[in-house]
């Protein structure tokens, strides 16, 4: 049909309508009708279709636009609404809201009979993500049960350990009454509980630091100590000597408690 050729209605009356054809659209012929029950489609071909374009990964729980007809993941375009973006990604025309939007379920339908793998990932996905998730839990409950039963042994210890430092002395100490001698302005005999591995300078000290604060005297002056024991007779003991030598060497076979005395020493 050229420019010339008029076509007419049903009712034999011209138009009034004329058009001119290409070469390309004058040679064309019809295509066969496929009669065929089954055709084949790559999956490649349809990817763009269904590939969604904010997270270009195929559609999950598939939204389509109600007035453009563009196709997004529920997550994508609701996130996107939510950020303040009020348009769609794809062509910019306005989305006031979730309402421009509808749920494509053929593409979900089509999607999963495509790609059966995909959906057997994704509840692969699920139960590996449930069992991380539930195994911190248990881990952190059976560590706490594990430090709740660590805390009350270590109070059960120490109560006991403190029950028993308040009656009877452990291995490592010793029970001593300290004895001053009539030079000095104290009369009355100290029963201390001390190390082993205390020597007798710290005895000294501790004399000291006693009488410093029941005199109560800014202008105190410590002083110097001689110690000694009484067996048969007064055995002086170096100020170097360790509580345990002392205990081997004279009170191995005595009884408690053990006598140690003192005085001071006149410059």
């Amino acid at each position: 049909m050229n420019s010339s050729d008029t076509p007419n209605n049903s009712s034999g009356f011209k138009t009034g309508l004329t058009w001119d054809l290409t070469p390309y659209e004058q040679q064309r012929k019809p295509h066969e009708l496929l009669h065929d029950e089954e055709l084949l489609i790559s999956p490649k071909s349809l990817q763009s279709e269904l590939t969604c374009p904010i997270c270009l990964d195929l559609l999950r729980n598939t939204r389509t636009t109600k007035e453009c007809l563009h196709r997004f993941c529920c997550d994508c375009i609701e996130t996107a609404l939510r950020s303040g973006n009020k348009e769609c990604p794809t062509c910019r025309k306005k989305l006031i809201s979730k309402r421009c939007l509808r749920r494509d379920q053929n593409i979900d339908a089509l999607i999963s009979k495509l790609f059966p793998i995909r959906n057997d990932n994704d509840d692969l996905l699920v139960n590996n993500r449930n069992k991380h998730s539930k195994k911190p839990i248990r881990a952190s409950l059976s560590s706490d049960d594990e430090q709740q039963q660590t805390k009350e042994k270590k109070k059960k210890r120490i109560s006991e350990s403190s029950s028993s430092a308040g009656s009877t002395p452990t291995i490592n100490d010793i029970e001593l009454q300290l004895k001053p001698l009539n030079n000095l302005n104290i009369y009355t005999a100290r029963k201390i509980l001390t190390p082993l591995n205390a020597t007798i300078n710290h005895l000294s000290k501790f004399i000291n630091t006693r009488m410093k604060i029941e005199q109560q005297n800014s202008t105190f002056i410590e002083q110097e100590f001689q110690w000694f024991i009484k067996i048969n007779d007064d055995i002086p003991i170096e100020n170097t000597l360790t509580l345990d030598k002392l205990l081997e060497q004279y009170w191995s076979h005595m009884s408690k408690p053990y006598n140690i005395f003192y005085r001071a020493i006149s410059h």
